[in-house]
This record gives C-alpha cells, sequence and structure tokens, in this order.
C-alpha cells in the first residue's frame, strides 16, 4: 500500500510539474505562509493553537508597526524571542526609525529564516512628528477620522462527521452531531474591539435555557476591550486571559512546549492582560480586567473574574465536588449534570517595571470556590488541591546583558515555593542558546499557571533542566537540538512511585533556497511509566522504562506562487523494557496548488502503518482559518483531505474542507459511544468569512 502511494505522490508531482514550469521565478511572498504553517505546527504538538492561528490573522490583517511596536508586542510573533525583540526596540532607539521592512535585517541575530517568519506581520507606519512624539509620554487618544474607522468580522463554521456514531445511534447524545461556530468581532480606530464567539459541539443540543447557560449555543463568549488610550494600556470587560512572568502564578495564553523550535518559546514575556474569544472553555477568566500606566515605565494591571466551572458534585451528605470537568461537552445527561455546577471567583494584581536592560515585575491572586474541592482519596491525589481558597504570588523578571537575556519567576503557594529560571543566548545571525531549570514541588499548587515543563500545564510536581541550541555554520543549514532532563518527585496518576526520564532531540534543516527546504529530525525520550509484575501469584505494581524514537524527513519545494509540494517520511518505535519494539510508518504528499487567483487548494495523502497506539504518529494538517487537526495515526490505513479556500469578491471568503480516514485493520473505529461501524471515518467543514 506504502509502494501505490508512493507512486500517486510521483506521479500527481510529474502531471503538476507543467504548471510550475511556466513560473520560473519565486516570488518574494511565494514561501511567507512556510513559517506560519511550522509556528502552528510546533505548538500543535504541546497544546492547543488556536488562540495562536487567531493572533497570527489578526496581525496580518493589521501588522504591527515596526516603528511603534514595543518589544511586548514585538514578542507575541513566535519566530522572535524576548532577547531579539529586546535588541529591536534598541537599534530602533539607538539608529532612528525603519525607512523599510528589509532594514531589519541589521539588526543582529535577525536572520533570513527569522525575517521571513515575521514580514507578513510588520509594516512600516507613516512617519511621526517628532517634537510632537517626544511630548507626549503616553499613547495619544484616536482622532475623530480614527474613530471612523471601523472594521468588522463575521465567521460561520459547519462541521461534521458523516458516519454515525453509537451515542447518536441509541439516541443517548442530546443533540445532533453537527459542529456550529459563529462569531462576530467589531473594531474602531484600531484600539477598541468588541466580540462574540458561540459553539456548538457534535451531541450537544441547540435550546435557549438560560437557566443553565445555554443561549442556543451551548458555550457564549464575549468582551469589550479598548488598548492604547492615554494611560490605559488595556481595558476588558467580559472575557480575557492574564499572562505574566514565566507563568508560575498566571499563564493563560498561548505557550510553546518543547518542540523542534529549540530555542524558542522557554523564556517569555507575558503578554498581561489580553481579551479572550476561543473556544476553550476552560482556559480564560470572565469579568474587568484592567492595565493602566502609572509612568511610562511602570504598569499596574488589576482584574476581577467570576464565573461558573464544570464541576462533578459529590451527595448532598459529604458536600463539595470531587473534580473539576475540563472537556467542555454537554452530551450526556451526567455531562449536562456537571455543567456550571462550580462557581468560581478570582481576583488578581500585577506590577511591571520596565526598563531598556532590565524589567522586573510582581503578581498575585486568589481564588475562591463556591464548594469545596474534595479530590479523590488516590495516593497520586495527596498533594492535589483542596478546599475552597487558594492563594499565590510571584516575583518575576529579565535582565539584558550584552547578547544573553537573564530570566526567571519565584512564586508561593499554599506553603510551597517553586522557581523556573534560565539564560538565553544569541550570538548573532550563526547561533543562539538557552538553558532553562525548573522546579515545581509537589505540594505546590497553581490553578491558573502553565509554566514550562514536561507535562504540559501541570506545574506541580517535577523539576528538570532544560538545554537548547542552535547553529548556523552555513548560510543555507541550520542545526538545533535540545536534551531535557526531569524527575518527578511524586506520584502520577496510575504510576505508584516517583519516577524520572529524559527527552532529546536534533534537526538540520538545509535550505539554499527559500523556495526550497529539507529538514531531517530525530528524537528519543525514555521514561519511567506503570507496569505490573508477576511474581507467582501475587502481581506488585511497579515502573519500567518505556522509550519512544522517532526520524522524520520532510522536503518542501515552493515551485511558485501558484504551487507549493510537501512530503514527510516518519518512522516511529516504542519498547517497554522487556517487551519487543512497536513500530510506525508515516509517508504523505502535500500539494497547495493556486489554479487561479482567488482560489487555493490544499490536498493530502497519507498513508501509515503502525503495530499498535504505542508507535502512533502524528500529522498536522491544514484546516480552514482559526481551526486545526492534529490526527493521531496508528493501525494500517490511509487519511487524505482536501481543503479549498475562494475569494469571490474582496472582504468575502469561503471555506470547504472534507476528510476521510481508512483503516484496513478493523471493522469499527473509535470506542464507546463515539464507535462508528465500518472503517471509514469521513467529516466536512464548510466556513464563511465577511470581513467589512
Amino acid at each position: 500500500m506504502v509502494a501505490r502511494g508512493c507512486a500517486l505522490a510521483l506521479g500527481l508531482l510529474v502531471l503538476l510539474t507543467p504548471l510550475a514550469a511556466r513560473a520560473q521565478v519565486v516570488p518574494d511572498t511565494a514561501a511567507a505562509a512556510l513559517p506560519e504553517a511550522d509556528a502552528l505546527e510546533a505548538l500543535a504538538e504541546t497544546g492547543d493553537p488556536e488562540e495562536l492561528a487567531e493572533l497570527l490573522e489578526e496581525l496580518r490583517a493589521q501588522p504591527l508597526d515596526l516603528n511603534a511596536a514595543s518589544a511586548d508586542e514585538l514578542a507575541l510573533l513566535p519566530a522572535l524571542t524576548p532577547l531579539l525583540a529586546l535588541r529591536i526596540v534598541a537599534y530602533r532607539d539607538s539608529a532612528g526609525a525603519f525607512g523599510s521592512l528589509p532594514e531589519l535585517r541589521a539588526v543582529s541575530g535577525i536572520s533570513a529564516e527569522v525575517y521571513e517568519a515575521v514580514r507578513p506581520y510588520l509594516r512600516i507606519g507613516p512617519p511621526l512628528d517628532v517634537p510632537a512624539r517626544r511630548a507626549s509620554r503616553f499613547p495619544r487618544f484616536p482622532t475623530a477620522a480614527e474613530w471612523r474607522d471601523v472594521r468588522g468580522q463575521a465567521v460561520q463554521r459547519y462541521a461534521r462527521r458523516l458516519e454515525e456514531a453509537r451515542g447518536f445511534a441509541e439516541g443517548r447524545y442530546a443533540g445532533s452531531p453537527d459542529r456550529l461556530y459563529t462569531r462576530l468581532t467589531l473594531s474602531a480606530a484600531r484600539r477598541v474591539r468588541f466580540n462574540v464567539t458561540l459553539e456548538k459541539d457534535p451531541g450537544e443540543a441547540f435550546r435557549w435555557r438560560p437557566g443553565t447557560g445555554t443561549y442556543g449555543y451551548d458555550y457564549v463568549s464575549a468582551y469589550a476591550s479598548a488598548e492604547k488610550i492615554g494611560r490605559v494600556r488595556q481595558l476588558v470587560v467580559g472575557d480575557f486571559t492574564a499572562s505574566f512572568g514565566q507563568g508560575l502564578v498566571l499563564w493563560r495564553s498561548t505557550a510553546l512546549g518543547k518542540s523542534r523550535e529549540a530555542t524558542r518559546g522557554l523564556s517569555r514575556f507575558g503578554s498581561g492582560l489580553r481579551p479572550y474569544g476561543s473556544t476553550d472553555e476552560n482556559r480564560f477568566f470572565r469579568g474587568v480586567a484592567a492595565t493602566v500606566l502609572a509612568t511610562p515605565a511602570l504598569s499596574l494591571s488589576a482584574f476581577y473574574s467570576r464565573r461558573t466551572l464544570d464541576a462533578t458534585t459529590l451527595d448532598a451528605d459529604t458536600g463539595g465536588v470531587s473534580s473539576l470537568g475540563t472537556s467542555g461537552l454537554h452530551r450526556l445527561d451526567a455531562e449536562i449534570a456537571r455543567k456550571d455546577a462550580l462557581g468560581q471567583q478570582v481576583a488578581g494584581a500585577a506590577a511591571e517595571y520596565r526598563h531598556d536592560s532590565f524589567r522586573v515585575g510582581a503578581a498575585w491572586v486568589e481564588t475562591r470556590f463556591d464548594q469545596p474541592v474534595v479530590p479523590r482519596s488516590a495516593p497520586d491525589a495527596r498533594f492535589a488541591f483542596r478546599g475552597t481558597e487558594a492563594r499565590a504570588a510571584s516575583l518575576f523578571g529579565h535582565l539584558r546583558a550584552g547578547s544573553a537575556l537573564f530570566f526567571g519567576e519565584m512564586a508561593r503557594a499554599e506553603g510551597a515555593t517553586a522557581a523556573v529560571g534560565g539564560v538565553e543566548y544569541n550570538w548573532g545571525r550563526t547561533g543562539e542558546a538557552v538553558v532553562l531549570a525548573r522546579s515545581y514541588p509537589r505540594h505546590f499548587v497553581s490553578l491558573h499557571g502553565y509554566a514550562f515543563g514536561e507535562r504540559v500545564g501541570a506545574t506541580q510536581n517535577e523539576t528538570g533542566l532544560y538545554a537548547g541550541v542552535l547553529v548556523r555554520p552555513r548560510r543555507a543549514l541550520t542545526v538545533q537540538g535540545y536534551f531535557d532532563q526531569y524527575r518527578f518527585p511524586w506520584l502520577r496518576f496510575n504510576v505508584p512511585r516517583p519516577t524520572r526520564g529524559y527527552d532529546a532531540r536534533v534537526s538540520l534543516t538545509h535550505a539554499p533556497r527559500r523556495w526550497l527546504v529539507q529538514e531531517l529530525s530525530a528524537r528519543t525520550e525514555t521514561r519511567e511509566e506503570a507496569a505490573v509484575l508477576v511474581d507467582g501469584a501475587r502481581t506488585v505494581a511497579a515502573v519500567r522504562p518505556e522509550t519512544r524514537q522517532s526520524l522524520r524527513w520532510q522536503g518542501t519545494y515552493v515551485f511558485s506562487q501558484r504551487l507549493t509540494l510537501r512530503t514527510r517520511a516518519e518512522g516511529v518505535r516504542h519498547r517497554a523494557q522487556g517487551e519487543p519494539f512497536a513500530t510506525g510508518l508515516l509517508l504523505y504528499q502535500d500539494v497547495q496548488v493556486q489554479p487561479a487567483p482567488a482560489l487555493t487548494l490544499d490536498l493530502r495523502l497519507a498513508l501509515y502503518h503502525t503495530d499498535g497506539y504505542d508507535a502512533r504518529v502524528y500529522a498536522y494538517e491544514r484546516d480552514v482559518r482559526y481551526g486545526f487537526s492534529v490526527p493521531a495515526l496508528y493501525g494500517r490505513g490511509a487519511r487524505q483531505y482536501a481543503l479549498a479556500r475562494w475569494k469571490p469578491l474582496p472582504g468575502l471568503t469561503l471555506e470547504a474542507r472534507y476528510a476521510v480516514t481508512r483503516r484496513e485493520d478493523v471493522t469499527a473505529l473509535g470506542s464507546g459511544l463515539d464507535e462508528t461501524q465500518g472503517n471509514r471515518a469521513r467529516e466536512v467543514k464548510a466556513q464563511l468569512i465577511w470581513q467589512f
């Protein structure tokens, strides 16, 4: 089957080559989308890239002014580390305003790769009057003409899996298998914004029940925000996120974990308070938040949130809740009963002082629940949060010394002290390195933190040391890699004793031209996991090391603005001590073709063959705007998808996506109520975006 797929991919390449041959000159913008896709794929390896996708779309529509953007704003771009963002601002302050975007290459550390990745999100704004600029120490108020600049965007998405799952066939789910997503955004003067986001997941009922928080759609999110108006840096009423320091106490925005980008995402500039309009139903606050500038260098932030959370309630005699819901699904009677079962109040504050070479800050947060949280009595849950109140506070800072940026945060919560810190070093365009150490005690409780670690989002029960390096020995060659050694001082879920492990990755990227890129990546991770040992008639709970290794080759060829090809081959093997290796293989061919200026097509044919779930392979897929897909492929089969994006009129975009997975080794897919008969799973999506 793999050989047949290779033949099909080769045949497709031969058929499309004449189309590419007619365009011998590759435009400067031909490869602009490649760094963005790489950034989203890197985030998809460790988290939810939806918020990053929304941010990049926003910046593509309204790019940052390179001569006015702060280091914090520049650091929002995935390709820019905080150190590079500070260097850009320092260069601008010393050499004067940038006259054009290519002048950015003069900043130390801005390689051709970094420049290509950030160029779509930057612009050169109109020149400012120098005396007026010096007279105003704070952002000016919008003029009457700017207030008349009102823009809007409406998004409507429909998605559905075509095969009927058992939960629908048996009438167990409350609603239809349709997934609905609606979003409306209005902005004025580029500084004031209103947003409403609505979503119904498959199986949820579309009904009007305000008493249960259901207003047609099961999930409703909204906010009104203003930014950069006088002393007001940010003001949000409605849904928002709070991210400060390195994420020990407060971090509810996009956060990169370990990925092939070995030196990116480790040091962080917290984005502070930001409005929230994504569909993750857990990772946000709801209330009012504001950041004001006491002086141009000192910002003060405060927020208050009151919302309800999904939770499993205990019986009336015991009282309280046993666990918090995280799925956001309300399809079954039990899931509906958990919806909005627990009230939560959160109050927080932060202060940050910024200087050219350093910044220091402090953050504090207090959480109160309407009912006590009573975790299960298992040994691994001994140090889980319990009770009705939790408080946490931290100190954080950055110090730039020549080519190095030192960063760190120390936090105190529930009688325990956690710390994370490190140094980022950049020696110009030839390379960069980062070292990060972390210590999150087992009894440290951070309800709203999201610091860097092996367990994404779990800032507790972990210590580790990470080292990453990136070097460019030649103009067209980049070598990068990391080594991360970690330990879990206490038990994890279903793991009967403290464990340890290590993770290492190295990748080589060869890009002789902007339109031709090859990457070879190898990774190995060994971690102790739960095992059951048999000793005669007895069984003993124990741990044993498990190793997962992968080798990936990927090539991207941008023939022209009308045709891009991407090919990937990946092998995986997994072995638990005392057992044979389980292996897996993935091969896919991507084609992006633009048959007409208003029409773009993304096609993929993927073939995979693995020895089971342990040898699964992940493959990030292009999706409709603001959507994403990262299926785990295992067994023996093929996956294909086609994505069409058509812009028939200015401001109007229509998107449609069809994806199908076929397994040759099963007669049913999925499990439980999501099980479908047959060996085929199909999904359709359609989306309309209207910008006005």
